[in-house]
């Protein structure tokens, strides 16, 4: 193994097997790219576990998709902050699972936010649990703008980025068909985030007419064989394809029939357990990424 250390003021970089990975001097991980530069974006996908944790940082913009379980809120704010980030403009929270916003309401809480984004679920399948009911206390002590996601709604991000809601589109018995669906634009380079649907909210997403065409996809619910038809990935036809997962997991994701849908349309697969997080910046033109591991 080669290894080498690198110090400068604040930080210190390992260089194992010639990965970068920084650190600061209190050994605390930081992200693996710095901000943005004039007419870029970035997209993070943060390593939370078997969670699902993103962040699009714009030159004037930033917005929080999920955060992972509660265990992981720490990281999340760390990760945020050390991008030179106080304020985000939009936290999305895709949906009630806690594997999804079981630390938002510390994130909020640390974090100045001005606009969370929530599916209205019907009355009969709202959770009921701690990290939903810290979530709402958090939102309220805060003085946060909710606002229920509305398919068709777009959020401008200046930069030349915005960002398109989706979905969810009808009403159904699982919360993971609830899941915030939203395209992000920069450019000709687009990002689909898809929460946790399955197959039911794929099909009518496709039937809504939306253009769900993407360049990157984070791939729904885990890899999970419950989601991502093949219908879905046909019309996104994405040219890369992120899998935000933990090792080990419970649930055997992603499964294997789900990795045989994505190797059949030839995406380059991306993991958090085994790439760690992982970054993506688009000039408007192009993609470029790095990966933590």
């Amino acid at each position: 193994m080669l290894f080498a250390a690198f110090i400068t003021l604040n930080q210190f970089v390992l260089h194992i097997n010639g990965v970068p990975t920084w650190y600061d001097l209190f050994g605390i991980r930081r992200p693996i790219s710095d901000a943005v530069a004039n007419g870029e974006a970035k997209v993070h996908f943060i390593d939370v576990g078997q969670g699902d944790c993103e962040l699009i940082v714009t030159e004037s913009k930033a917005v929080l998709i999920d955060c992972g379980e509660r265990e992981y809120a720490g990281t999340v704010v760390q990760y945020i902050k050390s991008l030179g980030i106080d304020k985000l403009d939009y936290v999305i929270c895709t949906h009630p699972h806690s594997d999804h916003i079981g630390g938002m309401y510390s994130v909020i809480s640390e974090i100045d936010t001005d606009t969370v984004i929530m599916p209205r679920v019907k009355d009969e399948i709202t959770p009921t649990t701690s990290s939903y009911a810290r979530l709402l206390e958090s939102i309220e002590d805060n003085g946060i703008k909710v606002e229920y996601a509305q398919a068709g709604k777009e959020l401008p991000l200046e930069e030349g980025g915005y960002i398109e809601l989706l979905a969810p589109v009808e009403d159904y018995d699982d919360l993971n068909n609830y899941s915030v669906v939203c395209r992000f634009i920069h450019g000709g380079n687009a990002f689909l985030f898809t929460g946790d649907i399955e197959k039911e909210a794929e099909s009518d997403i496709l039937s809504s007419g939306a253009d769900v065409r993407a360049q990157v996809i984070k791939v729904p619910h885990h890899g999970s064989s419950t989601s991502s038809s093949y219908a879905f990935v046909k019309r996104v036809a994405p040219e890369y394809a992120v899998f935000e997962v933990g090792s080990p997991n419970d649930y055997g994701h992603p499964h294997k029939e789900t990795v045989q849908t994505y190797t059949d349309a030839g995406c380059t697969f991306l993991r958090t357990d085994m790439n760690g997080s992982i970054v993506f910046t688009s000039d408007g033109k192009s993609l470029t990424y790095e990966t933590e591991k």
